[in-house]
């Protein structure tokens, strides 16, 4: 059903701030255009790491800035998935908290989101151009 972590992301508040403690006091390359409430943040050993504004998370998952204070800050995951639509209807089924229905993204993905139980804010994806990992994930 899930394929891997496609993805990291820490909501925050104040993306220049958040930007400049990546960039500036843990010394990562960061890449952020400003106004787009978005910034990657290149890490080694993970597939994708971001920094998404809460603003910006708001006007995506719910289609207007005014639901910020539906967005939890702290840290969404991603998994990949080789169909959103399929474990979306699962996770619904089994009084899974959806709160975006499936839909094509403008950046060329198909996601939906959802709560835990806790209430962390997990995100599907299926990702046409994703490459796949054929291997597990060795540290040594």
């Amino acid at each position: 059903m899930l394929r891997h972590v496609a993805g990291i992301a820490e909501i925050v508040e104040d993306i220049e701030a958040a930007v400049n403690f990546y960039r500036d006091v843990l010394q990562l390359t960061v890449e952020f255009e400003e106004g787009s409430g978005y910034a990657d943040v290149m890490i080694t050993g993970v597939l994708h790491f971001g920094i998404w504004s809460r603003t910006r998370a708001a006007e995506v998952i719910y289609g207007d800035v005014k639901a910020v204070d539906r967005v939890p800050l702290g840290f969404t995951i991603g998994f990949e998935v080789d169909d959103v639509l399929k474990v979306s209807e699962v996770i619904r089924s089994q009084e899974g908290r959806m709160i975006q229905a499936p839909k094509d993204e403008t950046w060329g993905q198909r996601t939906s989101r959802f709560f835990s139980l806790s209430g962390a804010l997990f995100e599907l994806s299926e990702t046409p151009t994703s490459r796949k990992i054929i291997q597990p994930v060795k540290a040594i």
